[in-house]
């Protein structure tokens, strides 16, 4: 029997040939290593298609994955999310609903925190499966960022039809400068 109903792949965008970033194939060998483990039969890969690119990080990832050796059946695309909180939720209407189903989150390791506690808000039994990266500078300016959205989330503001207060977008462009993703 499998620990988890499905493993959840989180995208990470795409670099300007509609390519993965080097940070998304980590996250793709992780779950594919995660599914050979036996966690789940089935993978679900989150990510739209974002601004400026033609095709959607979902079916990025299902290419990396078959080239790991993961069946096409196994595969699931929920290609219209684009925050981590839709990523959740659209995953959630494709397995038929997230409560009481187990899913075993594939992400960053300075993600994971968050996108565990994303998907229990959500309604799963979640837990995580780091993709480690190396803990450069960039790391650590992504692992800060992750704190202020952990803040937004267990306030609230990530909640569906819910924005953070204007104010806060000034805040964090002088913590984390105008380059905000």
């Amino acid at each position: 029997m499998k620990k988890y109903d499905a493993i959840l792949l989180l995208g990470y965008g795409l670099n300007e040939h509609d390519q993965a970033t080097q940070e998304l194939k980590l996250r793709v060998k992780a779950a594919a290593k995660a599914y050979r483990e036996g966690y789940s039969d089935i993978i679900v890969a989150c990510g739209g298609t974002t601004e400026g690119h033609h095709i959607s990080e979902a079916e990025v990832m299902e290419r990396l994955l078959l080239e790991e050796g993961v069946e096409q059946k196994a595969i699931l695309l929920e290609n219209k999310s684009q925050v981590t909180i839709e990523n959740m939720r659209f995953a959630a209407d494709l397995l038929g609903g997230a409560k009481g189903r187990r899913v075993l989150v594939v992400t960053s390791d300075y993600h994971v925190r968050r996108s565990v506690l994303t998907a229990m808000r959500a309604g799963f039994k979640a837990k995580g499966y780091a993709a480690v990266l190396e803990h450069d500078d960039e790391w650590h300016e992504k692992k800060g960022k992750e704190l202020a959205y952990t803040v937004d989330m267990l306030l609230g503001w990530q909640d569906e039809g819910k924005s953070r207060p204007k104010w806060t977008y000034t805040l964090f462009d002088f913590v984390f400068g105008k380059k905000d993703e």
